[in-house]
């Protein structure tokens, strides 16, 4: 009877210990975005004239620039203009930023995910293009799953 007390009490001495119970912490994104044929510095440049043009369209200020947005039919993001949903696009969620390759020497492409919800979750696929001056050209807007890695 001891010894089954014994084993039994070596069994749940783990359940029973501090924190046993305790929740995980949620997976967080890096604070730094991946980053692919650029430099950090480049990328913090981005993101900063993507936020200016953010902040000009706010404030109701003139801003020449394509604005493209969408989603998969289905998804309830196809009802949201797209000056709205660019205005609402969390900047300081960004997971990756790339360099795209273009042949096209007047106009520079860049890929920017973003997960305003974390990994796993929904995300913005966005395409900012620059023109041959560095200004936006184009911004385009894809709310889409991720992919199945």
């Amino acid at each position: 009877m001891i010894i089954l007390r014994l084993v039994l009490l070596a069994a749940i001495a783990p359940l029973l210990a501090p924190g046993a119970f305790a929740q995980t912490a949620p997976t967080k994104v890096a604070t730094q975005p991946q980053l692919r044929g650029l430099t950090a510095n480049e990328a913090a440049k981005l993101t900063e004239k993507v936020a200016d043009a953010q902040f000009m369209l706010k404030n109701d200020e003139q801003v020449v620039f394509d604005l493209l947005c969408g989603a998969p039919a289905s998804y309830p993001m196809t009802r949201v203009a797209p000056r709205d949903a660019f205005l609402d696009l969390p900047l300081t969620k960004i997971f990756s930023i790339e360099r795209k390759i273009s042949d096209n020497k007047l106009w520079q492409p860049y890929r920017i995910i973003i997960l305003p919800d974390g990994p796993a979750r929904l995300l913005w696929d966005v395409e900012v293009v620059l023109g041959i001056n560095g200004e936006i050209e184009r911004i385009e807007m894809l709310y889409r799953p991720p992919a199945p890695f």
